[in-house]
């Protein structure tokens, strides 16, 4: 794929072709490795199942989408004047897998887990513990292998809050891109409002979701959000829109996205004689690479109660 790479552009984003190369490879590189970390992160799953109830969720996501990623270093590039290189470098959820372990049997499955990594060669290189901020909760690590650059990412949830996790992520998109922005047009006020409600909303979905007992244990304290009990009605229900109308639009992506990788199976599966082997290549990229969203049904947005005064200031979303 990388010999033949060119120009990108999507969502309003472009690479020229020397930064697309640089961004494939390192998406190739993640690509081969994802077999042999799938079977790793199996065995895992399964010690802890027997001991502790673990679960290996999204396994057919364990890859992230080269597109995505592309959209990623081209947004750091333009937003922020990071170059493609550093992003390729610094980036540690191409390869990524979450665990889930229910709350009384949280703690003690992240620990056995981190053992077990351990032992296959892996050391934790971020830790991050945001079971008390109010709009994502759970564990967000990284691991490389001790003696290579290997890396990926490990979430720790409990099924609720995965739950609450990926019914949130419409508002997690909205946050953390430019719609915010665009819809306060300029308006640095407006957009920290609109940001405020945003977090109420993700904040509903983690209100019944059990803290793990013990999970101070784990990694580093994060607190990145703070709730502003002052904000407008109004912007709530804006926000509110807003998360339908992009679930709906990323509804129709995946379902862009899923019928064109049928139709390049199909035609793949169509050929024979020396032609197929040419195409070995792509056939095998075909079967690593996941549709880019996870089907998923999602619930009524959430009605906002009145919530205790907090402080006003906002750190940035972590994911």
């Amino acid at each position: 794929m990388s010999g033949q790479t060119g120009a990108w552009e999507g969502e309003g984003y472009s690479l020229s072709p020397e930064q697309n190369r640089v961004v494939t490879e390192r998406w190739e590189r993640a690509a081969a490795a994802r077999d042999r970390m799938d079977a790793m992160m199996k065995d895992v799953q399964q010690e802890t199942a027997q001991s502790h109830g673990g679960e290996l969720q999204g396994l057919e996501y364990s890859l992230k989408d080269v597109d995505s990623f592309r959209r990623k270093a081209a947004t750091a590039l333009e937003e922020h004047d990071i170059p493609v290189e550093k992003t390729a470098r610094k980036v540690n959820d191409l390869n990524r897998y979450t665990l889930t372990f229910e709350p009384d049997s949280y703690t003690e499955g992240v620990e056995q887990t981190y053992e077990r990594l351990r032992e296959s060669g892996y050391e934790p290189t971020a830790e991050k513990n945001t079971w008390q901020d109010p709009v994502y909760k759970g564990v967000n690590t990284t691991w490389q292998h001790t003696e290579s650059e290997e890396k990926f990412e490990l979430q720790f949830h409990t099924p609720d809050s995965f739950k609450a996790k990926m019914e949130n992520h419409e508002l997690y998109e909205i946050s953390r891109g430019n719609e915010i922005n665009e819809l306060a047009a300029g308006d640095k006020r407006l957009a920290k409002s609109y940001l405020d409600a945003a977090n109420h909303l993700q904040n509903e979905r983690y209100k019944n979701v059990k803290v793990p007992p013990g999970q101070e244990r784990i990694g580093e304290q994060k607190i990145w959000a703070k709730l502003d009990p002052d904000v407008p009605r109004e912007h709530v229900e804006l926000i509110r829109q807003k998360e339908a109308e992009k679930l709906a639009e990323n509804a129709v992506k995946a379902q862009a996205k899923a019928a064109a990788k049928a139709q390049a199976e199909q035609a793949l599966l169509g050929l024979d004689g020396p032609g197929l082997g040419e195409t070995q290549g792509l056939r095998n990229r075909l079967a690593t690479k996941p549709p880019a969203e996870e089907p998923r049904q999602k619930t009524t947005a959430p009605r906002i109660d009145p919530v205790p005064a907090h402080s006003q200031s906002r750190g940035p979303v972590v994911r």
